[in-house]
């Protein structure tokens, strides 16, 4: 089998919001939910749109509540961030959370990085 042929899936990551959102869902919702995720990782992304400050939404209109996952994609189209769920009535206040789930992780990750390119503060100089 040639490894060239072999699609290259979309690693996907989830907050431990997006975990607490989820695990309160009913099987059903659960299910479909976990269906577009992956086709989402196969880089087939369905109904979608931005909506500010690197956040993208899927959504989910022929099922439930008008079910929404909120999502980040980074590393040139190899990761992405399930940041939160929610619905069509939590819509306005469900994007302004990921949008700080979102600018939460990016003020980390700088801060990681940070401490990784500075010298280290407790090594004695010789």
């Amino acid at each position: 089998m040639n490894l060239s042929t072999l699609p290259v899936l979309i690693d996907t990551r989830k907050t431990a919001e997006f975990r607490r959102w989820e695990n309160g869902l009913h099987d059903v919702a659960a299910a479909a939910i976990d269906a577009r995720i992956k086709h989402l990782q196969h880089g087939k992304r369905g109904d979608w749109r931005p909506v500010g400050e690197g956040v993208c939404e899927l959504r989910f209109l022929q099922t439930g509540p008008g079910w929404r996952v909120y999502f980040h994609e980074t590393n040139l189209g190899t990761l992405i961030l399930l940041l939160l769920g929610g619905t069509k009535s939590s819509q306005r206040r469900d994007i302004k959370q990921a949008q700080a789930i979102l600018r939460d992780l990016k003020v980390r990750q700088a801060a990681i990085r940070q401490a990784a390119a500075s010298p280290s503060t407790g090594a004695r100089k010789k």
